[in-house]
């Protein structure tokens, strides 16, 4: 697969869509942990009053934005940290990020990394950042599939179905606020703040 194409050669939109059910997985000094991606967001640039590069913002700790498709940003808000994937080819500053993760392995130190078992561990954007024991953003700007972060080729489960909602935490944005830009397994328990009476525990959402 070859990833930088797979980011820059469709709608950020349909790939925000695309990306449920993929692994992603960071190899790190501390063990191996994947997931499932399970909930994520769009993020569309210079046009979407809730992007970090709106009106072409452009600064040193948002430039990952800026490289191509592919490439980690990780930043800080409210003192966690959140990951999104940069979309498009360099210089068209779209964002993916990904809000929520099944855990397939590492799930003991995930556990360990949050002091919480559950679902908990990581149906949340810092949660599973956390979980997964990352304390910095030495690694934004770094590319996927080539350091410590990888994207499956293809998709490990097939949702049965996909449900989209206005994002999360985006206010007095408006249109911005109300538009349909985040994408989650229906049922899933991993995805953030899903009431425990829409989850799905037989399948967790999948085929």
């Amino acid at each position: 697969m070859d990833i930088q194409k797979y980011f820059e050669s469709a709608e950020t939109m349909d790939l925000a869509r695309d990306m449920l059910g993929h692994t992603f997985t960071y190899e790190s000094n501390q063990g191996k942990f994947s997931g499932l991606i399970v909930e994520t967001e769009a993020y569309l640039g210079p046009i979407d009053m809730a992007s970090h590069s709106y009106n072409g913002r452009h600064t040193k700790a948002n430039d990952p934005l800026y490289q191509a498709g592919g490439t980690i940003y990780i930043y800080s808000i409210h003192s966690w940290l959140d990951m999104d994937i940069s979309i498009q080819k360099a210089g068209t500053p779209n964002g993916i990020l990904i809000r929520g993760l099944q855990p397939l392995e590492g799930l003991d130190l995930m556990e360990k990394n949050r002091s919480k078992t559950g679902f908990d561990v990581s149906n949340g954007p810092a949660k599973w950042m956390a979980a997964f024991g990352i304390k910095d953003k030495a690694l934004s700007g770094t590319f996927l599939n080539k350091n410590n972060f990888y994207f499956s080729a293809k998709k490990v489960q097939t949702p049965q179905e996909i449900l989209t909602t206005p994002r999360i935490g985006v206010k007095n944005k408006e249109p911005w606020t109300s538009k349909n830009m985040r994408f989650i397994v229906k049922g899933n328990p991993y995805v953030s703040k899903l009431p425990k009476r829409e989850m799905n525990l037989d399948t967790y959402g999948w085929l």
